[in-house]
């Protein structure tokens, strides 16, 4: 159990009762403890690995409710297959249920909400999913049609859920408690809608949430937990702002909160905000959890219950998470590799496991080159070129065949599966050969469709501004300056193919990590060029993009509506797809599209794979040597001259 959060805690206050709230999040349909990317078992997250850790802390504390902070639906091969093939078909022994549904259905979840990537496949299957839920699915800041002030928007799904429940008080004696659980969206993440019409609107988390803590009050709600699926961002409230758990927490009335969506944990040692005493102070001593991303962790909120007469109150509460062991099963009865599944869960689940291996091993073209990510935080990344060079190839064929006109074309992508808190085997690694659907799964991970925008030059260098911002700054003589801090994801480092140009760490980033305007310089992104020729700010490009990044995912510029062309929805792995599948053998360029500037007499450390040893080859600019073959974590330690 990581370090705990005191709160309200005073010799005056007797407790009554205890209720224990436990919390998933941005599960993304890992069900059974198997990576279909790379074809193998894993112990460290699953659904039912997370479930041992239910059944523990449920077995510990009678008072019990288990709630998901979204993101639930979409992200694992086995998902795809449900939306694309097996369940569309109604074949025999398909299931009627969705399985991500069917799975917290059976754990017995008391509520849930939504994230921003349960929208990826369109609203017709979210609702198909979630209509079929035992649980109330709630979600305030997701209208339909806004109102005058929030709580008389329509909103796409209830906005909160009031649940009536009785517990054992300290005495033994059954007691009512009135639970008001309330969720939130973040602002600007949806995808554009095209499978479905127009997306939702969302209304800011933080004014949402001072408009309906009040009314759940007013409505008997005793005590309120906040299912926000958002990160812990700024401690200063901005409209609209992505990750708002730290100003949310300073919303009156609120006694819990579950974050998510930045694939993070909290509480820990490193966390933002926790001091020596171990209390986080800018949470305001609202009890928080963020448990992680695939079940890899349960968080776990005890409150200390009183009761004045009139209602329930909270005298104090401590928030912790507990991290799947290796080896966990439900009941022992589900294997790594989904087999066994004949009593905890659906027989239907192993049939549709197996589905899944069957349809993700059908071969499609010839590699000629091992495709890899190992050192794309440095500039070498074959696996993402890859991408871009399909996404590339369908806007160049678009413009020629629809709309005419030759602005060069650029294509922009990130590298996913980068290492983090995934764990050291996370990492694209398609090896020369034979190439199966399961290769393109590895190369891009995500649902999202090709986005089409017109651009300039200044559109440009504030995108890879964006994406320069993830690294720290190492100034001439520094060694071994840690590339970026551990807890900033590498999936957001977007590249740009069809363009050049250095990243200059001796540079202070021009966006703090808060993506404000930093104030400190003018930016890292330098000598960027299109063919050999500077960019201009005035110059004009397409950008071939994901329509999550078009719309601001992740911090980056979003496109103005009207430069966005509108274009048949398709998405970017059917883009590689096609791609590939017309090459028949692939091979991709291995010049670099960006490198990091010289820094006299600096050096950079960084994390990767210890596989990534044998990658080092494949980019012979890069002046890379190991310097620790494997830590505690499983990675390997790189240190680079600058």
């Amino acid at each position: 159990m990581l370090q705990q959060l005191e709160r309200r805690s005073g010799p005056d206050c007797v407790t009554q009762a205890k209720l224990r709230i436990l919390a998933t999040t941005d599960l993304h349909m890992h069900i059974l403890p198997y990576d279909y990317l790379s074809d193998r078992p894993v112990d460290g997250w699953g659904l039912t690995n997370t479930a041992q850790l239910i059944e523990a802390a449920r077995a510990e504390e009678p008072n019990t409710i288990l709630l998901d902070n979204g993101d639930f639906l979409h992200g694992t091969a086995m998902g795809d297959l449900v939306v694309e093939q097996y369940r569309a078909a109604g074949g025999e022994g398909a299931p009627k249920v969705h399985p991500m549904i069917a799975a917290m259905d059976f754990l017995g979840y008391d509520a849930g909400t939504l994230g921003n990537h349960d929208f990826d496949r369109g609203i017709g299957v979210l609702f198909d999913a979630i209509e079929q839920a035992g649980f109330p699915i709630v979600s305030a800041n997701t209208i339909l049609k806004r109102a005058a002030a929030a709580t008389q928007d329509t909103t796409l799904v209830p906005p909160y859920a009031m649940l009536n429940r009785q517990i054992v008080d300290a005495d033994g004696l059954p007691r009512n408690i009135r639970i008001g659980v309330i969720g939130f969206l973040p602002p600007g993440s949806l995808k554009l809608g095209h499978n479905s019409g127009t997306a939702p609107e969302t209304r800011d988390i933080v004014e949402t949430a001072q408009a309906f803590v009040p009314h759940l009050k007013a409505r008997g709600a005793d005590i309120i937990v906040a299912l926000a699926h958002s990160g812990l961002g700024d401690a200063t409230h901005t409209a609209g702002m992505e990750n708002a758990l730290l100003p949310l927490a300073r919303v009156a009335g609120i006694d819990a909160i579950v974050g998510g969506h930045t694939h993070q944990i909290f509480p820990q040692q490193t966390s933002p905000g926790v001091g020596p005493d171990g209390l986080c102070e800018s949470l305001n001593r609202v009890p928080t959890v963020v448990p992680g991303f695939w079940g890899s962790h349960l968080g776990v909120i005890d409150l200390a219950l009183q009761h004045d007469g009139t209602g329930w109150q909270v005298c104090s509460g401590r928030a912790a998470l507990r991290k799947v062991k290796a080896s966990a099963r439900l009941g022992a009865n589900v294997k790594p590799d989904g087999e066994g599944a004949t009593c905890d869960f659906p027989k239907w689940f192993q049939q549709l496991h197996q589905r899944t291996l069957s349809h993700m091993r059908t071969p499609i073209a010839h590699c000629a080159q091992d495709l890899e990510n190992y050192f794309a935080l440095v500039g070498a990344d074959r696996a993402t070129r890859l991408v871009q060079e399909a996404m590339r190839d369908h806007a160049r064929r678009y413009q020629a065949e629809v709309l005419g006109g030759d602005l060069p074309v650029l294509a922009s992508s990130a590298p996913f599966k980068s290492g983090g808190l995934a764990g050291a085997k996370y990492y694209t690694d398609v090896r020369a050969g034979q190439m199966t659907l399961r290769s393109l799964s590895d190369l891009y991970l995500f649902p999202n469709e090709q986005t089409l925008i017109r651009v300039t030059g200044a559109f440009m260098k504030d995108w890879l501004e964006r994406s320069a911002s993830l690294f720290n700054q190492v100034l001439s003589g520094q060694r071994a300056v840690p590339l970026k801090e551990a807890c900033t994801p590498g999936y957001l480092l977007e590249s740009v193919l069809g363009l050049t140009y250095l990243i200059d760490l001796s540079q202070p980033a021009r966006l703090a990590p808060t993506l404000a305007a930093s104030g400190l310089g003018g930016g890292r992104v330098v000598d960027l060029r299109h063919n050999g020729r500077l960019v201009a700010d005035d110059d004009a490009f397409l950008l071939a993009t994901s329509d999550f990044r078009a719309c601001g995912g992740g911090g980056y510029p979003a496109a103005p509506t009207d430069q966005i062309i509108a274009m048949p929805p398709l998405a970017i792995r059917d883009v590689l797809k096609a791609y590939v599948e017309q090459a028949g053998v692939i091979a991709v360029g291995d010049e670099p599209i960006w490198q990091l500037a010289k820094v006299e007499g600096a050096s950079i450390r960084f994390k990767s794979s210890p596989a990534a040893q044998m990658a080092r080859q494949n980019y012979p600019w890069l002046s890379i040597r190991c310097v620790k073959d494997t830590d505690d974590d499983g990675f390997a330690h790189y240190e680079m001259e600058l």
